[in-house]
C-alpha cells in the first residue's frame, strides 16, 4: 500500500520534477495534490476507487493510478520529449489506457452463486 505522499513523490519523480529521493517544494506538491484529487474523482465517479480518498492506494493500483496523475501534469510541467512520450503512450488519451488497467485489476470477476459447482 502507497500513501499518498508516495504517490505524489513518485508522480514527481517520474515526471523528472525532483531526482528520486529528494522532496519536492511546496508549489509542486499542491500541484500534484490537485491532480491527485482530480484522478481520484474521476475514478470515483466510474467506480473504480477501491481505497478512501484519504486512505493508502494498493500497491498494484500505484503505477496506473500514477500514470492518470503524470498525464494530466504533461501540459503543467516541461519535460522531455522521451518522457513526455512514455507517459503519454503508456496513459493513453486522457488516461484512458490507464484507467482501463485500474478497471481491469479492480473489478472481481463474477462469480455465479447459483450455478452448480463440482467437487
Amino acid at each position: 500500500m502507497s500513501t499518498q505522499a508516495e504517490v505524489r513523490q513518485r508522480v514527481g519523480e517520474d515526471l523528472g520534477i525532483v531526482p528520486i529521493g529528494q522532496n519536492l517544494e511546496d508549489h509542486d506538491r499542491n500541484r500534484i495534490d490537485i491532480a491527485y484529487t482530480e484522478a481520484y474523482e474521476r475514478l470515483k465517479e466510474k467506480g473504480l476507487a477501491s481505497w478512501a480518498f484519504s486512505g493508502d492506494v494498493p500497491n498494484k493500483l500505484v503505477p496506473y493510478f500514477c500514470l492518470m496523475i503524470e498525464s494530466t501534469l504533461l501540459v503543467s510541467y516541461s519535460v522531455p520529449e522521451s518522457r513526455y512520450l512514455r507517459i503519454a503512450t503508456e496513459a493513453g488519451p486522457q488516461g484512458s489506457i490507464a484507467m482501463a488497467k485500474l478497471a481491469e485489476l479492480t473489478i472481481q470477476e463474477y462469480e455465479s452463486t447459483t450455478d452448480a459447482t463440482d467437487y
